[in-house]
């Protein structure tokens, strides 16, 4: 990590401390501080509890956990499910797939900062949820900073994909609430 790394962790982990109510993030060279909304809270325990049902140990599953990408911020997925065996501190090689629900209407961050990173470290799935539009993309197949196969899902669908280590992946959305 660099001094700049090592400061913008710092602000981050000071400013979570005392400022309720968001999430905050680097993302690129910026600090982003997200209102935390209750339909983002409630599809986060919707994966997670789908993803557990699927047959993934809890300690497998991550929700705003920091994973480190070496040279560049950290991230921390509003849901990761790693490798097993991963342990703190985590690292890009531990993500077998990021989800990530998007908190703005009009997000840059998830549909296009977040999939370079993630697609530039090898992530191997990575999954958009929009609350706004009531529709899901799945990523996969990273190759350069870039995804080469995207899948749309719309609220209502179940989304089923396979992990690198065998493990297949069914998130129903039927519940899925949306956002105006």
């Amino acid at each position: 990590m660099t001094v700049q790394d090592d400061f913008l962790r710092e602000t981050v982990e000071l400013a979570a401390s005392v400022i309720e109510g968001f999430k905050i993030e680097v993302v690129g060279d910026r600090i982003i501080m997200t209102p935390q909304s209750s339909v983002q809270c409630w599809t986060i325990r919707r994966v997670v509890n789908a993803v557990e049902a699927c047959g993934i140990t809890e300690e497998r599953i991550l929700s705003d956990v920091m994973i480190q990408f070496p040279g560049e911020p950290p991230r921390c997925p509003d849901v990761a499910i790693t490798e097993d065996g991963a342990d703190n501190p985590y690292t890009y090689d531990d993500l077998l797939a990021a989800i990530e629900i998007v908190s703005s209407k009009h997000d840059r961050n998830d549909y296009a900062i977040k999939v370079h990173q993630y697609a530039r470290f090898g992530v191997p799935a990575y999954l958009i949820i929009d609350p706004f539009s009531g529709q899901c993309s799945l990523l996969t197949e990273p190759a350069n900073d870039l995804y080469t196969s995207c899948e749309e899902y719309k609220y209502g669908d179940t989304i089923s994909f396979r992990l690198r280590d065998g493990s297949s992946i069914e998130i129903p959305t039927h519940t899925f609430k949306r956002r105006i």
